[in-house]
């Protein structure tokens, strides 16, 4: 979905893709804009800078899965849950005339309540907005510390009774006008897909050359500034300007905002909730854990 719009004295190109398949189908069915781009990033920018020696490269291992180092991912992400000390809300169990499965000790004792039934508590709605730009230098444990630890938040949240909503999004400006593409890849729905997540979140050329393409094959991007820098990255601020959030809506900034050194992943981790704790509603439940302790 696609909507062209003004907010906050911006004009706003705002992207919503519900899939992978669905974004790259869309990026090989339209054209760049060669008025602006006469020279493409997403087709011209080096292996060094992407990680990929191609576009088509990219949109493969995005489509189809990239499994490079992923092991390192969930290693981070085991090594954090050793510290998660907090317990599921489950849902209570009772005796009653229906149920999902049958109570057999009721049962030959003659009780009409011999089927097992439960009450399953009330799940609350959040949705987790993560900028997935970094910048050129920054090292790949900061983004592979960051992706576990994104991880390990939505399985939390999911124990504590939320149901989550996972965007990811990149949003940059030039001049007055805004690019913003927003990928909602976990619905609430949905259990979390390490694997389906893991080029988004870990990948150089997720930004440097699909989120390039976008920007390309966009016919509002009039500016001739997005071919020279493909836009300057908003900050948190302007951020919030944009995207309309519910109370305990939770926006992760980059890398660099959250201070995330990719050294220690328990400091990384109490870094990032730290910052979520001083964005949040004072009732926030996350408080609750926001600091691990080894």
């Amino acid at each position: 979905m696609y909507r062209y719009y003004n907010k906050n004295g911006y004009d706003v190109m705002h992207y919503i893709f519900y899939s992978l398949s669905e974004f790259i189908d869309f990026l090989k069915s339209n054209n760049v804009c060669s008025n602006v781009f006469s020279d493409p990033s997403s087709i011209s920018e080096s292996y060094d800078f992407t990680q990929t020696r191609s576009l088509d490269e990219a949109m493969d291992l995005c489509l189809y899965g990239y499994h490079d180092n992923f092991n390192k991912l969930i290693q981070l992400k085991l090594q954090l849950e050793k510290y998660v000390k907090i317990s599921s809300k489950r849902n209570k169990q009772y005796n009653d005339y229906i149920g999902y499965v049958p109570d057999v000790k009721a049962y030959l004792e003659g009780n009409p309540l011999s089927m097992l039934n439960k009450v399953s508590a009330r799940r609350k709605k959040l949705d987790i907005y993560l900028n997935t730009s970094f910048r050129g230098d920054t090292p790949s444990e900061s983004i592979y510390n960051r992706g576990a630890i994104v991880l390990t938040l939505v399985e939390i949240l999911e124990s504590l009774g939320y149901s989550v909503d996972l965007h990811l999004f990149e949003m940059s400006t030039i001049g007055s006008q805004m690019h913003f593409s927003e990928f909602i890849l976990k619905r609430e729905n949905e259990r979390l897909n390490p694997q389906k997540l893991y080029f988004p979140l870990c990948h150089p050329s997720w930004i440097r050359r699909l989120n390039f393409r976008l920007i390309e094959e966009t016919k509002d991007a009039t500016n001739y500034g997005w071919a020279r820098n493909y836009g300057i990255p908003s900050d948190i601020s302007t951020i919030r300007q944009i995207i309309e959030l519910n109370k305990n809506d939770i926006v992760i900034p980059t890398i660099d905002e959250l201070n995330i050194r990719g050294i220690d992943i328990i400091e990384d981790a109490n870094n990032l909730f730290e910052y979520i704790n001083q964005q949040s509603d004072k009732d926030f439940e996350l408080k609750k854990i926001k600091k691990f302790n080894k």
